[in-house]
């Protein structure tokens, strides 16, 4: 069991814990990274761009085994180090793009927060942005990968919004873990629509599904 909230340790990858300069390599050189070129190999980049109904969507890796054992550290095990590990290789672009966005984290059950002591998505978000909203939240606890393909358009029902006010004529990315169905961040998108922010963007740190997938299942909330 890994210890709860961790401490970085900035000489040692926050993955696999080799010294960082054992294995140092020209894109180390050139920016720090809190992991070692082997960690930064096994991430399947896919970086897809789409289109999430009207609103530009981009997704990074690929959700294998690795992304999956990472991911469950994460949240799982309460590693909170591994927060910037996650969008380690994007960090400088993102903070850079989104600078004047602010950042809406795809809420996580409240009694897994306080038992794991940080939300995952709004702690990401925290890495490369200091406006990030945390004002969507659970309104009951449910984990969405029990859920049959039907069961998740009932997703609707179960995230609502506080403080949606502070979204009106901003712009806005939506920040979220992994992709199947897209039922929650529709769901999302509906409640900070109803405040008219001036755009709406999302970012997903991975997806199990192949792109065609993706773009159906889209295709098949809009009928």
């Amino acid at each position: 069991m890994y210890q709860r909230n961790q401490k970085v340790k900035y000489d040692e990858c926050l993955i696999c814990n080799t010294p960082l300069l054992k294995q140092i390599s020209m894109t180390h050189l050139v920016r720090y990274f809190p992991i070692c070129n082997e960690c930064m190999q096994k991430f399947q980049l896919l970086d897809w761009h789409l289109d999430f109904h009207h609103h530009p969507m981009r997704i990074l890796y690929q959700y294998d085994e690795f992304f999956k054992t990472l991911l469950f550290q994460y949240k799982g095990l309460y590693d909170i180090a591994l927060k910037d590990a996650f969008l380690s290789m994007y960090c400088h672009e993102i903070s850079n793009f989104y600078q004047n966005y602010i950042i809406v984290a795809v809420p996580s059950a409240s009694t897994d927060n306080q038992i794991r002591g940080f939300a995952p998505m709004s702690t990401i978000a925290s890495t490369f942005s200091s406006h990030v909203f945390t004002g969507l939240y659970k309104k009951e606890e449910y984990k969405q990968s029990n859920y049959s393909y039907e069961q998740r358009k009932e997703v609707m029902d179960k995230i609502d919004i506080r403080y949606g006010k502070s979204l009106a004529k901003q712009s806005i990315l939506i920040l979220d873990d992994v992709i199947t169905s897209g039922s929650t961040l529709l769901a999302c998108l509906k409640l900070i629509e109803a405040y008219q922010p001036k755009k709406i963007e999302f970012l997903v740190l991975s997806t199990n599904q192949t792109l065609e997938q993706i773009q159906e299942a889209i295709a098949n909330q809009l009928a």
